[in-house]
């Protein structure tokens, strides 16, 4: 990496063509990565809910992916609409369609509301294109009279992929403009605002390229584009604006470009290179659950970091030597006391807390876990039964929403017990479903149930009418048909319990909870029984989560604790950070879980792991400069009490800009439509207030002076002066001689 930077100094434009060549070359791959993306990824793939729909699709021969066509007139009877509906649903790849006719459920009381399932032997990928089309279809079929509505699990994927590529574009229109007006105050030129968010879109542009690769060889969620917008556009500016702050101090200093630029990068650069480790591992451990939505955050996450990276290190370095002074063009006229600030002749607010760090400490420490105790209350939970992730207005959440109203969901969405054994056991697998029957029925919260047991067939005759379904009539063997198959030497049937509340409710997942240990109680070896449906994949997913939270949150403390350890040669400063970092999380999911408008508490399972890999990556940022800036004076022989509130305040206008850049990023995905996106975008940018201005302003300086000078391990003081906010660099090579600063009347003042 030192090879490259140098090169960028020594060739800027060379490396300013290399990238200008890789911009033009991935464009056109960026603009591809929308039609490449998929949804969906909320399952367990290797789930026994996986499994068992696998094993119904192969038995009873059912569509892989099916749409709902949902009809509503509001003036007359929709029934006469149902025969035109089917005539403009059927298309290629179409298997079947099943309607009121079959189904006399499926038509509301007052006649006014129906639908229809297509059933699709095509993949999800290929039925989600086809949901606009079949809806046109359809709606110029059955005439202006009648509103249409296509919903179903495609459906639903498919408005999930429209609806993040809006909430991308809508919250990149907000964050550009706040990002604009936040550099313009932070660095007041004109020049030094421009160059962080160009590189910022370059950065964009190069990793959606990447992504649109990545579809070629693996499933890649929809959440890519907005997880690499979200992380992207944070450390793509912090990066460039930590790097351009000092290049523009050392020049502010007398020095010429060259030697401003080799400063800077010797020792900024460092401090960049250990933040980019950060957030690539804290985000690399959402690759442990193995399931594409975690995957797909894991691979934009580390993706655009690893590419904010490279161009901080390489394209921005060779920009600022080609601008060299002209950095500072368009410079506003700065009012003195911000003067005073920003050249740090102004202590810290926060030092004056300072004097008794204890009680500073201990107050804090209950005013946080008074935030994070409402996390308790939280249930995690993947909404994979309801619409409620779309915004209101869209069409696949209407369709649902009106089958709920008018029709009713429940008879969509059973618990499926599926049971199989050889065809020799038929005895076994009858006598299972009976008792799981039985049991299904006296189960709370249970609406109906349907099984070989419950069909009204003599028990002495049942296993002879299974066997031979030909001798029943024409009624009980369509019902025999759908609940007991034959493939090859395989026999399968299955129990169809359907619950009496919401699919996605916590009775809902309390009752497949019941099901499932009664299966375990089964202790025919014979028969294999799994359960199949929404409910129980949603289950099986939430557990992939809460299975996974420790290897997650280890394997990032652990590898965090290793980067920090070697950055700093203490043991205490990783564990501090450790402790923050936990601490920031909980806080934010508190207070998810306050604003939470769930009479449960439920958030998307998915957010919390979400939180806390992002989280974690990007406030080692904070925690780099602003430690190396105080370890840098207490090795340079200052007092232990004096390096801390001496770094503090010179790092904390710093500190400041970045977070006012994080949180303009994350609060403008809090207009999303997709619910994860929004709880997400809240909860980041509540952490990134928490961090900066509570943590690393009050609670970090607090705790440092408690500890006392043993926090800085084995670090040796040399009484000579090192360059500021250097993370290893100290321990790698020494950095570049350069006279002796002469100590500011603020560090004087806070020593005395």
């Amino acid at each position: 990496m030192k090879k490259l930077i140098q090169l960028s100094i020594e060739r800027p434009k060379a490396v300013i063509a290399g990238w200008l060549l890789l911009l033009a070359l991935a464009v056109p791959f960026a603009l591809q990565l929308e039609g490449a993306l998929k949804a969906g990824g909320f399952s367990d793939p290797r789930g026994a809910s996986v499994h068992a729909q696998q094993t119904l699709e192969r038995a009873f021969k059912e569509a892989p992916n099916s749409l709902l066509v949902v009809l509503h007139d509001k003036s007359g009877h929709v029934a006469d609409d149902i025969g035109k509906a089917r005539a403009a649903a059927q298309r290629s790849g179409v298997s079947g369609i099943a309607d009121s006719g079959t189904h006399p459920e499926w038509l509301s009381k007052d006649g006014r509301t129906t639908f229809l399932q297509v059933g699709f032997t095509s993949d999800n990928t290929t039925v989600q294109n086809l949901v606009p089309d079949v809806r046109k279809d359809v709606e110029d079929k059955v005439g202006k009279g009648v509103e249409v509505d296509v919903t179903g699990a495609p459906a639903l994927d498919y408005a999930l992929n429209v609806h993040s590529k809006e909430d991308v574009t809508r919250a990149e229109m907000i964050a550009f403009p706040v990002l604009f007006l936040v550099l313009l105050l932070v660095f007041r030129s004109v020049a030094a605002m421009v160059v962080p968010l160009v590189l910022a879109g370059v950065t964009l542009a190069v990793t959606q390229a990447i992504g649109y690769g990545l579809t070629q060889v693996t499933d890649v969620n929809s959440l890519f584009t907005n997880i690499v917008s979200m992380v992207g556009l944070a450390v793509a500016v912090d990066y460039s604006l930590f790097i351009i702050k000092r290049f523009r101090e050392e020049l502010a200093e007398g020095r010429d470009v060259a030697h401003a630029l080799d400063r800077t990068m010797r020792t900024v650069g460092h401090s960049v290179l250990f933040s980019g480790m950060a957030v690539v591992v804290a985000l690399s451990a959402l690759f442990i659950p193995r399931a594409m939505s975690f995957t797909s955050i894991a691979l934009g996450g580390v993706t655009v970091s690893i590419v904010a990276v490279a161009m901080a290190t390489t394209l921005l370095p060779a920009v600022l030597k080609l601008l060299g002074h002209r950095i500072n063009w368009g410079t506003l006229r700065r009012r003195k006391g911000a003067a005073a600030a920003a050249t740090g002749e102004r202590s810290v607010k926060s030092g004056r807390f300072t004097g008794r760090p204890g009680l500073v400490l201990a107050a804090l420490a209950v005013a946080f876990a008074a935030l994070a105790l409402p996390a308790a209350q939280l249930t995690l939970r993947v909404p994979v039964a309801s619409a409620d992730i779309l915004p209101s207005s869209d069409s696949a959440r209407q369709g649902m929403e009106r089958i709920k109203s008018d029709i009713g969901i429940r008879d969509m969405f059973p618990v499926q017990v599926v049971l199989t054994a050889q065809a020799g056991d038929s005895a076994a697998l009858v006598k299972s479903a009976t008792t799981i029957a039985d049991y299904a029925k006296t189960a709370p919260d249970v609406y109906k149930v349907q099984g070989v047991s419950t069909l009204g067939l003599p028990a002495g005759s049942l296993n002879t009418a299974l066997a031979d379904s030909g001798t029943l009539n024409g009624a009980a063997r369509a019902a025999v048909q759908q609940l007991w198959s034959r493939t090859g030497n395989t026999l399968t049937t299955r129990v169809l319990v359907t619950p009496g509340v919401d699919p996605d409710s916590s009775a809902a997942h309390h009752l497949v909870d019941k099901l499932r240990s009664q299966l375990d109680k089964q202790s025919d070896s014979k028969v294999t029984a799994r359960l199949a449906g929404a409910t129980a994949t949603g289950s099986d997913f939430d557990s992939l989560v809460l299975g996974s939270v420790g290897l997650v949150v280890g394997s990032v403390a652990v590898l965090s604790f290793l980067i920090l350890a070697f950055a700093f040669r203490s043991v205490l400063l990783p564990l501090l950070a450790l402790a923050f970092n936990a601490a920031v999380v909980a806080a934010s999911l508190g207070f998810l879980a306050l604003i939470s408008g769930n009479h449960d508490h439920s958030i998307n399972s998915v957010t919390p792991l979400m939180l806390f890999a992002v989280m974690f990556g990007l406030s080692m940022d904070y925690m780099v400069i602003m430690i190396s800036r105080m370890r840098e004076m207490y090795l340079g022989g200052v007092s232990h009490r004096e390096s801390v509130l001496g770094g503090l305040a010179r790092t904390a206008g710093l500190v400041n800009g970045a977070a006012a850049i994080m949180v303009a990023v994350f609060a403008s995905f809090t207009s999303a439509q997709i619910s994860i996106v929004r709880e997400l975008g809240i909860s980041l940018a509540v952490a990134v207030v928490l961090d900066a201005v509570v943590v690393r302003r009050l609670v970090m300086p607090a705790a440092l002076l408690l500890i006392g000078d043993r926090i800085w391990g084995r670090s040796r003081r040399t009484g000579q002066d090192a360059p500021a906010e250097t993370a290893a660099a100290p321990a790698v090579e020494p950095p570049v001689s350069a006279p002796a600063r002469t100590e500011s009347p603020a560090h004087s003042a806070l020593g005395s």
